[in-house]
């Protein structure tokens, strides 16, 4: 190892790594081959954010040296971070292999299954790696997380208990500790590790998107909300499609006894009403929360940059539906009851699209809206100017909007 080396490996561990950047590079001006220093030059670049550039310098590393199992860790960690755990798999799987006694490369593991939402193999994984170290405070996090994933709450708060106990000045403990409390339902306990992890380490994502949703679950409505989005998110991919098109077609069951059956309609048509309440808001919940929280003196500051245009764009939705409100109520009849139901759609449409995680989901969904919203314009355009073919625009759209949700389902990023 040269001096160069040494001080990358230095800053990296003093969260500088646009200076290990820097080493690394020297390094490599001396040896461009080097593994060691490729490996170091892709840790500084994903530490900056900058995964899509990490990727090359961890390839090359495995390229460089094929038999040392650290490169295929590093190269796992990259792809991890770009959000391409499938690839990721097969890099800790083959580290694995090389160094199978490595307590960190089974950690790792656990973190690929936890983002593949293998639940029970990242539990497994992360017992394999605490019998090898006991004192692994990333493995004993993810055993937390996989816990809370498995609906084992109490167990991940005893476990996260522990770890603070270890490590009470590790960032990632409290976060982890404040999503399991959000978990359990208890926002006021997830807040104080949020706002302790936030404490130690300013930049630190997960905390900040944690202490967003525990400062909204002081909204009743919210709070019953973000419960059925832990819920859900727990579930297998098999689960949650499932859940869906029972409810899907349950609706449209009860939908048909109500309006078959005048006196279980008395009953049933509240219900559904309810039931098309928490329907929109399991839809819009995050952008218009988001936007509430733009109220509050202290909340505002929370959200990032890309929030608050997202509530910007929420608003806008909003301010449509308004309009097709005071046009329903000046004059109740077809036309201002379908531009209320399609207003409410378009809104439906802007909030999946806003609340996207990857920017490739919401270019994707971003075009579908501006489609809908353009067939939506032009069924009332029609309308009014008295031609043809408004009625068929009108189903096209709703036919664009049921393609509109599976759309948005299946993008996960």
């Amino acid at each position: 190892m040269t001096p160069h080396h040494s001080r990358a490996e230095l800053l990296l561990a003093q969260s500088r790594p646009a200076d290990a950047e820097k080493e690394a590079g020297l390094a490599l001006a001396q040896n461009p081959g080097d593994p060691l220093a490729l490996t170091l030059l892709a840790r500084a670049l994903v530490d900056q954010n900058r995964e899509a550039e990490a990727l090359a310098p961890a390839d090359a590393a495995v390229a460089a040296a094929p038999d040392w199992a650290f490169v295929y860790h590093v190269r796992a960690y990259v792809l991890l971070r770009l959000g391409r755990p499938k690839e990721a798999l097969p890099a800790v799987e083959q580290a694995l292999r090389l160094s199978p006694d490595a307590d960190e490369f089974h950690a790792q593991r656990a973190a690929v299954r936890l983002a593949l939402r293998d639940w029970a193999g990242a539990l497994a994984d992360t017992e394999a790696a605490l019998r090898l170290n006991a004192a692994n405070v990333f493995a004993q996090n993810l055993r937390a997380t996989a816990l809370t994933r498995l609906g084992r709450a109490d167990e991940a708060d005893a476990v996260g208990a522990r770890t603070l106990e270890q490590a009470p000045e590790d960032a990632y403990s409290h976060a982890t500790q404040g999503w399991t409390q959000l978990h359990r339902g208890d926002a006021r306990r997830a807040q104080e590790h949020f706002r302790e992890a936030l404490r130690l380490r300013p930049d630190f994502e997960s905390a900040r998107e944690g202490m967003l949703e525990a400062l909204k679950a002081r909204n009743p409505v919210y709070r019953g909300m973000l419960s059925y989005f832990l819920w859900m998110g727990r579930q297998s991919g098999r689960v949650q499609w499932a859940f869906v098109i029972v409810t899907f077609f349950g609706q449209r069951l009860v939908h048909g006894l109500a309006e078959s059956q005048p006196k279980l309609g008395a009953v049933l048509w509240p219900l559904l009403v309810l039931f098309y309440v928490f329907v929109y808001l399991t839809w819009t919940a995050v952008p218009m929360f988001n936007l509430l929280l733009r109220l509050d003196r202290h909340g505002r500051y929370v959200l990032s940059r890309r929030e608050r245009a997202a509530t910007n764009w929420f608003a806008g939705s909003l301010a449509l539906i308004a309009v097709a409100v005071a046009w329903w109520v000046a004059a109740p009849h077809f036309a201002s009851r379908e531009a209320l139901i399609v207003a409410a759609v378009l809104s439906v449409c802007v909030a999946a699209t806003v609340t996207k995680a990857g920017p490739r989901g919401r270019k994707i969904l971003g075009w579908a809206t501006a489609t809908l919203a353009a067939l939506a314009f032009g069924t009332f355009g029609l309308a009014f100017a008295g031609g043809a073919g408004a009625g068929e625009l009108l189903a096209l759209f709703f036919v664009g909007f049921l393609g509109f949700q599976f759309a948005s389902n299946a993008i996960r990023d």
